[in-house]
């Protein structure tokens, strides 16, 4: 998988008006477009920028996916334990199918299934999420990706590990996870070390916890 990433960061102004003097309050978004490409076959991706027309699948895949989608094109997101599908019909020009309305925020991923012969590109749009950030993790398996678009391993973005939490990472060449981590408590750390996240990838994680977290970061573009 490979992504290609533009951030523009634009000053948005609101006027104030106290003692007959007027205050501009000045706050900044990150907003730009992260190009995703997506081998024939199963890729397990994220959403990395929050698109204010909404982050539903129909939206960010069915706007998103560039040039010619082939007909029968899926989406699978990981809600309560269990997969859900939308697929893309051709002649509706459509994702369909009860995922179709699912929301993919930042920090969640999903399964994209090419069903063509040649890669695909889908271009996320919107703003990069600032400030103090939380997203779940629920007991047992999810999809967990960083809320941030920021290439890393997931510790250093802010992941923190539970004892006996496993961490499974997607290989789209082997269509396979082929990297499997353990948090182990005793040393404090994921063993093997996790490998790096490029922006846009998404992975398996297993949390042994007794109750649900979250995956929590404060972050702001100045930094």
């Amino acid at each position: 998988m490979r992504t290609k990433t533009l951030l523009l960061t634009a000053a948005l102004s609101v006027a104030g008006i106290a003692s007959s003097m007027a205050q501009a309050v000045y706050s900044v978004n990150a907003v730009g477009y992260v190009n995703t490409d997506l081998v024939p076959g199963f890729n397990l991706i994220s959403n990395p920028l929050d698109n204010k027309t909404g982050n539903t699948v129909q939206n960010l895949f069915g706007t998103g996916l560039q040039g010619t989608i082939p007909n029968g094109t899926t989406v699978y997101t990981f809600v309560n334990g269990g997969f859900r599908v939308a697929q893309y019909d051709d002649l509706d020009g459509a994702f369909g199918g009860e995922a179709a309305t699912d929301v993919v925020a930042p920090g969640s991923g999903v399964f994209v299934r090419n069903v063509g012969s040649t890669p695909m590109r889908v271009t996320f749009v919107g703003e990069v999420p600032q400030g103090n950030l939380s997203h779940p993790i629920p007991v047992g398996f999810s999809i967990q990706a960083s809320e941030v678009p920021q290439a890393g391993t997931a510790n250093a973005l802010g992941l923190v590990g539970q004892p006996n939490d496993q961490y499974y990472g997607y290989n789209e060449a082997t269509q396979s996870f082929d990297f499997v981590s353990l948090f182990d408590d005793l040393d404090n750390a994921w063993n093997p070390a996790l490998p790096t996240l490029a922006v846009g990838e998404a992975f398996m994680y297993q949390s042994r916890a007794t109750a649900p977290r979250a995956w929590t970061r404060t972050f702001s573009v100045n930094q």
